[in-house]
């Protein structure tokens, strides 16, 4: 109920402290990580916050306003703002879901550097319930996060084990019976004998098929650069193509890659895996349909550290880095035997069939927990319903 709940600001029941840049004499191989609000971006000797913490990332052109959870034992970077609950009625996992619902982005200042500072910070009011009911909340809400999480281990899982049997037979070149095959010289190195290096426009299609004038779907299901991250996509919209961007334009279909073309040291690709239809990726992408081997293999050919160092080589443009369709036509790909390819696929299809249900799974997951966040944040009915219910049952 209304009267159940307070209204308090930050600064009342959270201390605020800015992370620190670590000294290189502090920096190590093995260690306690340096989180700096996205990612794990080194190792300390010694770590700032012991339990994990809520962190508001603080600078950076497009992040000032977001909220993290920092891994425990951890260095925090001085991109971010580190609370520490000090009030003993307030639920650390609550106030977590609470600020992640808001606009903390109102909150920035400065124009080529937005940023949000601590004093501001301290001000922002928040409306807050009876620890039980926050409890409550949160619990709903880390059910969500924790059903996404096992997924995400399980993707991560089944993406070693593909890429494992990659390195081990195509890397190392300990595939089935290599005992009885000779080692040759290649332009990339020794290769087992009867082995090819072929460009990659000879045996794949870069930007095949293009919505063109004459082909008009009414919807198509939409895949922009920023919804892409390293092995997987994290949005698709499914929009009117009246009202789709002019950069939509590229078609993909099941055993497709796409690769970002711009700034390819971020790994932005994926393997389309029972695409729906219409799908649309970006002009921003490469698409690559493979005509002489199975896609399971180029996918993991083109997602190797020695691909990502090729493309990065050979990005042009200061600001935003990027390669073109030329670039992956160009790029030597090794071409084992068919019967070997083949069996990689055999074995490693359903792998990647069932990372991409996980990863379709995940991003329903997280659309229901968005829609439920501020209904259970700030819908005081629908909070008391939902405690009602399991009363009764």
């Amino acid at each position: 109920m209304k009267s159940e709940w307070k209204r308090c600001a930050l600064g009342q029941i959270c201390t605020m402290k800015y992370g620190k840049m670590p000294d290189k004499h502090d920096l190590v191989e093995a260690g306690y990580p340096i989180f700096t609000g996205y990612l794990i971006a080194g190792y300390h000797r010694r770590f700032i916050v012991e339990d994990s913490e809520i962190i508001i990332v603080a600078r950076g052109v497009g992040g000032a306003g977001d909220v993290k959870l920092s891994p425990p034992f951890c260095w925090i970077t001085n991109i971010s703002i580190i609370l520490q609950i000090v009030d003993n009625d307030i639920d650390k996992m609550f106030l977590y879901y609470r600020l992640k619902c808001t606009t903390l982005r109102s909150l920035r200042t400065g124009a080529a550097q937005p940023q949000i500072i601590i004093a501001d910070l301290e001000k922002y009011i928040i409306d807050v319930p009876p620890l039980p009911t926050q409890r409550r909340i949160a619990a709903i809400l880390s059910a969500y996060d924790d059903l996404i999480e096992n997924n995400t281990r399980r993707i991560k899982i089944l993406e070693e084990m593909a890429q494992a049997l990659y390195r081990e037979w195509f890397v190392h070149f300990r595939f089935p019976g290599h005992e009885k095959v000779q080692m040759v010289d290649s332009p990339l190195g020794r290769i087992p004998e009867g082995w090819q290096i072929e460009k990659l426009g000879n045996i794949a299609d870069i930007n095949a098929v293009s919505l063109k004038n004459g082909y008009s779907p009414e919807e198509i299901h939409y895949v922009d650069i920023s919804s892409v991250s390293t092995g997987q996509i994290d949005k698709i919209e499914h929009i009117p193509l009246s009202e789709a961007p002019s950069r939509a334009r590229r078609i993909v279909r099941h055993g497709d890659v796409i690769w970002s073309t711009v700034r390819p040291n971020r790994r932005s690709y994926s393997l389309i895996i029972n695409s729906p239809p219409n799908l649309v990726v970006s002009t921003g992408f490469a698409v690559i349909s493979s005509r002489h081997a199975p896609y399971t293999y180029i996918y993991q050919a083109l997602t190797t550290d020695d691909f990502v160092s090729y493309l990065t080589n050979h990005a042009t443009g200061a600001a935003y880095p990027a390669v073109n369709a030329h670039d992956f036509e160009e790029a030597d790909i090794l071409l084992p035997h068919k019967d070997l390819m083949d069996l990689f696929h055999l074995i490693t299809e359903d792998f990647m069939a069932l990372k991409c249900d996980l990863v379709e799974k995940n991003a329903n997951l997280r659309f229901a927990r968005d829609l439920l966040l501020p209904k259970l944040i700030n819908d005081r009915i629908i909070v008391n319903e939902i405690f009602l219910s399991e009363e009764k049952n």
